[in-house]
């Protein structure tokens, strides 16, 4: 809905959703998030920061044109989801340390058993209510961070997006975004997976 609302006002940007399956490393990640392969939490989370840097020449080209990045699951999520997993939080951030950095996440906060009411078709990961509240307890622990917006999303879907909407139009006019085109600008979506 944000990138809707940024194409319409046509304002150059572009979006992603991770992990992205229609790559090698995606099918793998779609392979084990559906139970035909299996992998431990080291491998799991190096595929998952692999997804990414498969597509970190799109990102880095977009961000040379000046485009906004409206990125979905991006690296916040591998690092809370991999603490969760009990791997070093060190660890996780070099894994993710050359990917570009987001500039503002929303961390879209929703308990698993509210989540679980919404999304009927879970992957092996959704479906483990008891590590879902592990997840939330380092997403809550992340949130803390200056650019991170924390959304209840608990709340009509109309609500969140005005929500989003709302912080993100104050943080472009803060930074004159829109009208300083010298200013590079991207933002990384951050959502617990189990967000419907």
């Amino acid at each position: 809905m944000l990138f809707d609302v940024l194409r319409k006002r046509s304002i150059p940007c572009e979006y992603l959703s991770f992990p992205f399956y229609s790559t090698p490393i995606g099918q793998e990640i779609k392979n084990y998030l559906m139970g035909k392969r299996e992998y431990g939490p080291e491998a799991r989370h190096v595929l998952y920061s692999a997804n990414r840097y498969e597509l970190k020449p799109s990102i880095d080209r977009w961000i040379s044109e000046k485009k906004i990045i409206v990125l979905n699951r991006y690296c916040e999520s591998n690092i809370a989801y991999g603490a969760a997993d009990g791997l070093p939080l060190p660890w996780l951030e070099e894994l993710e340390g050359r990917m570009p950095k987001a500039d503002y996440i929303f961390y879209l906060k929703i308990s698993p058993e509210t989540s679980a009411m919404r999304k009927s078709s879970r992957d092996r990961f959704e479906a483990n209510l008891d590590f879902l509240n592990r997840v939330s307890q380092v997403y809550d622990a992340l949130a803390v961070g200056p650019n991170w917006f924390t959304i209840n999303a608990a709340q009509d879907i109309g609500i969140i997006h005005y929500e989003i909407m709302k912080t993100l139009s104050s943080l472009i006019d803060e930074r004159n975004i829109i009208n300083d085109k010298s200013a590079p600008y991207y933002v990384a979506g951050s959502a617990e997976r189990n967000v419907s």
